[in-house]
Formats: C-alpha cells, structure tokens, sequence
C-alpha cells in the first residue's frame, strides 16, 4: 500500500516519511563511496612499494587494483555527494507534486523528461543528473506520471510515485532542445494525459472524507483514460508457449529466478581463476585472482537470491498450466513501482460491481519496451493456478500470461487503507491544456 492518504496536501517533501529516508539513504550511500575511493587512494601507494620490495604478489596486485579503483570510486562519491546536497535542499524547500511525465529518449548523454504541471498546464524539459545504473528511475511509465519538487528554473528533484528513490534533475538548457523535447512529448499525448493524485500526507475526520467510487463501472472508465494509444496489441515476438517449454525458457520467469546472473558470473569467476592458475600464476600477476574472486562473490550474492527465487518461479510455472480457469473481469490500471494492478471483479457481476481480489504483475513487454503488447484496459480473463490459504494464480488475457509480482490478495473494502489505495490508482480530474513551455 501506498505510504500517502487523502486528507491535507503536505508543505515540503520531507513531510513524507518515505522521502525524508531516501535522502538520508542518498547522502549516505555518497559518503560511503567518497570515503571508499579516499581509503584506496591512501592505501594503494603506501601498501605497493613494501609488497614490491617483500615479492608478495598478491599483495602488490591488489594495491594496483587500490590505485587504480579508488581515484574512480571517490571520483562517484564526490558526484553523489553534489548530487545528494542539491536533493537535500530541494526536497526541504520544495513540496512533491505529481505531474504527468513523458521520457524523451537521447541520442547521447543522459536521460530527459518533460513534465507538464497540473496547476497551469506548462510543460518542464529536464535533464537527469545521475549515474547510469539509475537511469530507470526518470521512466514515468507505465503510469506515466513522476512526482516533482523543484523550481523550473533551477532544477530539483523527480521520483517516482510515493517518494522512496530520488533523481536530481536540472532544466535542460539549450533552447532549441527544450522546444524539441516539448513538441516530442506533445506527440507522444502529454497533453491528453488525465491530472494524477496528488501526493498528501493527514487524514481528515470521517465526515469531511469522502470515499472514491470503486465500482467496475468507474474503476473501468479510469483504466480507458490510462491506456496508452498505441501499446496494445500483442508483441512483434511473442515467446515460446509456456505450457510446452520448461520454465527457464521463459524470458520473464528467468529474470525473476536471478539464475541467469549467478551462472554468468559463476562462469566468467571459473574461466578467469583458470587463466590465471595456468598462466599468470608463474608471471606473479595476481590481478585475474582479484577479478576472479569478486566475480565469485557477485555470483554468491545472485545465487543466494536464485535459492529463494527459483522455488517462486517454479510455482507459477506450475499454475499456469493448471488445467481448470477460473473467469473473471479484470481492469488493468497502472501500479507504483513500474508495474500493472488487475482489479478483479465477479465474472456474472453488473456495473456496480465492487472488486473483489487484487494482482499486482509484470508489463507483458522486453525490458525496453515494456508496454508493447499491453492487453486491453477492460476485459475478462482466466485465473490459473492453486487456491487455498495462499493462493497461487496466473492471469491469462487473450491466450497470453501476465506473470505477477505479488500473490494474490482479496480485497477488504472494510479496510480504508485498501479503499485509499485503490483510489490512488485513480486521477479524476481532467488536465487544462498546456500553456507554454517553462
């Protein structure tokens, strides 16, 4: 469930709980890098000269490897903590609002989004400002929607909805880029894009809440205002048969089941301990034995993750290709954190139909693409799998499975939370259009 309720609009991001930890985490993992890289660069030139002169070979390979690695890591540090100061300052002077978002692919260089504000229209170029491996972050889909806490004209910070992972982000700053970017999102319907929830922090008394409407009918008429013109459809590839191929020929089981990195570095650690054993070994050059030990521990790390994965994946594996479906309607609404939520109703039920079960699951598409084949936002399917205490089910929509990410999970409508979570999963009120560019 989501970390926001309705109730009073919050005054800076870091009334979020959520936030207020991302930034401390942020600050921190800086520190650590900047202090790493320090602690190399110190002990490489004073640890190299005593292990050359003693002829400890391993020694002197892994003070090159300090040298060599340290001025790299406190260079990222150094960058992080930059970035963790300007996050810091944005998040304590600015409050988060949710903006409808459209990523821009580059031709080089970092990410850039355009955001278009709820309260006058205006659509925001930016450019991220963070390293590659959190790129990701800046992807709005598939809700299409990051929260924003900033100035337009300095920059500040985006996160995806609820707060938790946080990208400095600065206003990208040729003109002529920024008016290509906000025609590029204008083509890709920014403009179309129903206002998202905004985020907001207290609950008001119960007389002054007023509950959201879940019936199929309006939960139905949300999920078509999502949908994406041009993502639906089945996949230009579509993979081998589920029911006729063992799980690991699956591409998003194998993803889940982590095998696939811990075989990788299983094989690269072997193959370069091997080299090294049979030729370096003599020449006293111990640098494949540090490569070949820290590719050992990553293989560790994915194998330990593999070992709790691959039981879960083998599960679902097994439940798709159960033999009796048990129909339902579904609407498929965008989630938090990159995923999709079926809400599933009754299969005989009428347009004031409550839901009664939940399934968060994984977009159908490749990682670059993951929207492409996209099922329609409103429709019936088939729920394969085992019921009991803790049921194990895979939707099936069109003869294609939408593989989940969490079990399945009846709905409690007695419970406000679970009525302000699926409200959440809804934007209500229709955008202005835009009024220019910031």
């Amino acid at each position: 469930m989501p970390d926001t309720r309705p109730g009073t609009h919050m005054t800076t991001a870091l009334a979020l709980p959520a936030t207020t930890r991302a930034a401390a985490d942020h600050r921190r993992r800086a520190w650590y890098w900047l202090s790493t890289g320090i602690t190399a660069a110190v002990v490489g030139p004073a640890v190299g000269p005593g292990a050359d002169e003693a002829g400890i070979g391993w020694l002197r390979a892994l003070a090159l490897f300090c040298l060599g690695c340290g001025p790299v890591a406190g260079a990222v540090g150094a960058a992080a903590l930059v970035n963790s100061r300007h996050i810091g300052r944005a998040v304590a002077a600015h409050a988060w609002t949710a903006c409808s978002a459209v990523a821009v692919p580059p031709s080089q260089g970092p990410p850039r989004v355009v955001l278009r504000h709820p309260a006058d229209g205006s659509l925001i170029p930016l450019t991220v400002c963070t390293v590659a491996p959190r790129y990701h972050l800046a992807n709005p889909e598939p809700r299409g929607v990051l929260w924003w806490a900033g100035d337009p004209r300095t920059g500040g910070v985006i996160a995806p909805p609820g707060g938790k992972r946080l990208v400095r982000v600065r206003p990208t700053r040729s003109e002529h880029v920024r008016r290509r970017d906000a025609e590029a999102a204008v083509r890709h319907g920014l403009l179309d894009r129903p206002a998202p929830p905004q985020p907001q922090l207290a609950v008001l008394g119960p007389a002054d809440q007023a509950d959201p409407d879940l019936s199929y009918a309006s939960l139905a008429e949300a999920a078509r205002r999502f949908s994406r013109p041009g993502t639906d459809g089945r996949p230009a590839r579509e993979g081998p048969d589920v029911r006729s191929v063992p799980w690991w020929r699956v591409r998003v089981l194998l993803e889940i089941s982590q095998v696939r990195p811990a075989a990788v570095n299983a094989v690269f650690a072997a193959v370069v301990l091997l080299l090294w054993w049979l030729w370096a070994k003599d020449l006293q050059n111990h640098i494949p034995l540090l490569a070949g030990i820290l590719s050992a521990g990553y293989a560790l790390r994915a194998g330990r993750l593999a070992l709790r994965a691959v039981p879960v994946v083998k599960a679902l594996h097994r439940a798709a290709r159960a033999p009796a479906p048990v129909p339902k309607r579904y609407v498929l609404l965008p989630g938090f954190d990159y995923g999709l939520v079926l809400v599933l109703f009754p299969a005989h039920g009428g347009p004031e139909a409550l839901p009664e079960a939940s399934l968060e699951v994984n977009p159908p598409g490749a990682p670059k693409r993951p929207l492409q084949g996209m099922p329609p936002p409103v429709g019936t399917l088939e729920l394969r799998g085992w019921w009991g205490t803790a049921p194990t089910v895979v939707p099936w929509i069109d003869g294609s499975p939408l593989w989940p990410r969490y079990p399945y999970e009846r709905v409690n409508l007695d419970d406000q939370r679970e009525r302000d979570y699926f409200g959440a999963l809804t934007g209500r009120d229709q955008p202005r259009r835009a009024g220019g560019i910031r």
